[in-house]
């Protein structure tokens, strides 16, 4: 399966914004942290809430400082079934009701009684690549010992990736990218890198990987640690984008 790359490529949209508004870290003081990880992603006219964190006091009060209206994101995609990445979807759910709510294919029967019972309708079931809207797709739900589906994000520069976790490792998820964009070139990887718990040369191969993978740009954060951060920023330079909660990252 491959997607109508020719067509986009003719009719780039306006890029993309990506805010933090969940993450362990912080680059603005006046903003709470937490364990877990929200962005919000917005495409043209269209927005999507990648994630939750684990607390929805926490992602409420961080978009209320941030200016961002619950009321006016449409969706909801939630990359894997931990805590900290839909622990606060009830409480937004409370707030927004009418959202299209996203889910991995192996997510358990509660939590979609939970969603119904927070008001809002059914989730949609994700297990294959799927475009959301114009420029906006799920990978599908990525097979590894925890299944995780990642957001893509078509823009003149490449494709972004949202990641939650990046369980699955990166060279699948790049492989899947690849296979449903063979000609868009990956140019930047956003989000969790679960890496914290490695050991350095577990940190410098996983560095490498993305370096032979051709990746342009990488902003690690949530789970990925303080020491990957620090190997990342040494490989990639200027390349290298330094976020938590509060950052904005805008790609024309």
């Amino acid at each position: 399966m491959a997607f109508d790359k020719k067509k986009r490529s003719e009719e780039k949209g306006p890029g993309a914004r990506l805010t933090v508004v969940y993450d362990n870290n912080s680059m603005v003081g006046r903003l709470q942290t937490g364990k877990g990880f929200a962005c919000l992603v917005e495409v043209g006219e269209r927005t999507v809430l990648f994630n939750t964190g684990r607390q929805s006091d926490v992602l409420l009060n961080n978009m209320r400082a941030l200016g961002i209206d619950p009321l006016e994101i449409e969706s909801v995609l939630i990359s894997n079934v931990h805590q900290d990445h839909l622990g606060g979807l009830t409480g937004f759910l409370e707030c927004n009701p009418s959202v299209t709510v996203y889910v991995p294919e192996s997510a358990p029967k509660e939590l979609t009684a939970n969603i119904e019972k927070a008001g809002a309708k059914s989730p949609i079931r994700v297990s294959s690549p799927m475009e959301l809207c114009p420029d906006l797709f799920t990978l599908g739900e990525l097979k590894s010992f925890f299944d995780e589906q990642v957001l893509a994000i078509q823009t003149s520069p490449g494709l972004i990736l949202v990641t939650g976790c990046a369980r699955p490792g990166i060279k699948s998820i790049w492989q899947q990218a690849r296979s449903l964009f063979p000609d868009e070139s990956i140019y930047l990887v956003l989000g969790g890198f679960h890496l914290g718990r490695l050991k350095d040369l577990e940190i410098a191969k996983t560095v490498d990987d993305f370096l032979k993978l051709e990746i342009k740009k990488v902003a690690p954060c949530h789970c990925s640690g303080q020491d990957a951060r620090r190997f990342f920023e040494k490989a990639y330079g200027e390349n290298f984008i330094r976020i938590g909660v509060g950052s904005v990252v805008e790609i024309c």
